[in-house]
């Protein structure tokens, strides 16, 4: 979702636009950046693939709301599922090509290797099959996986009967699950259970599911998100998931801790979307995290490539350069910000005025 701000000054609440989401994707942002950047900050906390999780399953809610406001205006599927990619290929396609040309112009080997991968959104289905992390690509897994379950989402959401939304969202819910279970029973490696989009799924469905109910019954989906009893069981499920990911990260169990980790961040976004107030409200208002959140996807696609740029630059100049070091972890994240600063309004807000319309409603 792309919205317009100015630099570090709270956005303005419009119809539709759930602003303090933009916090909490900031915040999800921040969780990967550190688990990235700063040695040890996942020791105890998997700051990574929380944020990650937190991604997709808010991902699945957005996307929900999207797509079925136009169906309900009597548009037929393909109509919408074109203009909706001409939207997304101008809103992912030129950060992704330019972080990735970047690396091919340097001469970093692991772009050339695996370009036909990268251009074809599928690194994470190589990554699975050959088990080899190619380097600062790495974090395109992300991407790919993401863009894979958006449009098998897509495809559901546009040309299932309505009637049928629901079980099938709860039918892949449960079947990622299985399939990460499974594929551990039965020996397979690791990355190729990790990096299947399948694996990811319950996140996606769970968040579209949410929104599904909100948008039928938002008064008594936000009424059921501000229970204490709910809010309790999310955070038992967090704790849950994060005491086994600790205890059994070797074992099939390991992959509950996911699917509980998915159903708290399930219902944070939709208390978000009901919106905080008092001390949490502010938190998700602070200028800082809404820009943050807006700028994300640039700061996630550039961090990695800034990382091995600001090592390479201390060395030359003699200083210390392990990432451990302050240094480097502070001139990396100022040098991503500025980068996603500079994206963002000379690159992705220019481009986003090129989006083409919705289709209008049938008479």
């Amino acid at each position: 979702m792309i919205c317009v701000a100015i630099p570090f000054e709270p956005m303005a609440q419009t119809k539709n636009y759930f602003h303090q989401l933009d916090a909490l994707r900031g915040i999800a942002c921040l969780m990967v950046l550190f688990h990235h950047l700063v040695p040890g900050a996942s020791s105890h906390i998997a700051l990574g693939p929380l944020g990650v999780r937190l991604f997709f399953v808010m991902t699945g809610f957005l996307l929900i709301g999207n797509l079925l406001q136009q169906k309900e205006r009597g548009q037929r599927p393909f109509s919408i599922f074109k203009v909706f990619y001409q939207k997304r290929s101008i809103r992912i396609l030129p950060v992704y090509f330019l972080a990735f040309g970047i690396l091919c112009l340097v001469g970093v080997e692991s772009a050339k290797a695996v370009w036909p991968w990268i251009t074809t959104f599928t690194i994470n289905l190589h990554m699975g099959l050959t088990g080899q992390w190619p380097g600062n690509l790495s974090h395109y897994w992300f991407l790919a996986t993401s863009e894979q379950m958006v449009f098998a989402l897509a495809l559901i959401l546009l040309w299932l009967p309505g009637r049928f939304l629901a079980p099938a969202l709860v039918v892949l819910f449960v079947g990622a699950w299985l399939h990460r279970w499974l594929g551990t029973e039965w020996g397979l490696d690791p990355m190729l259970v990790w990096f299947s989009p399948l694996s990811s799924m319950d996140s996606i469905a769970l968040g579209a599911l949410l929104g599904l109910f909100y948008r039928s019954d938002k008064e008594g989906i936000s009424k059921l998100a501000l229970k204490p009893w709910v809010a309790l069981f999310a955070w038992i499920f967090l704790i849950l998931g994060t005491l086994i990911r600790m205890r059994f990260s070797e074992t099939p169990l390991t992959h509950l801790s996911e699917t509980l980790e998915a159903l708290f961040f399930g219902w944070l976004i939709l208390r978000t979307a009901v919106g905080f107030s008092g001390p949490w409200g502010k938190v998700l208002t602070s200028p800082i995290l809404v820009y943050t959140g807006m700028i994300s996807y640039a700061l996630y696609i550039f961090h990695p490539i800034l990382h091995s740029f600001v090592m390479w630059a201390f060395g030359k100049g003699g200083l210390p350069n392990t990432p451990d070091k302050l240094g480097v972890i502070l001139a990396v994240f100022a040098l991503s910000y500025l980068a996603a600063f500079l994206s963002w309004y000379l690159m992705e807000k220019p481009l986003a005025s090129l989006k083409p319309k919705a289709p209008p409603a049938k008479a």
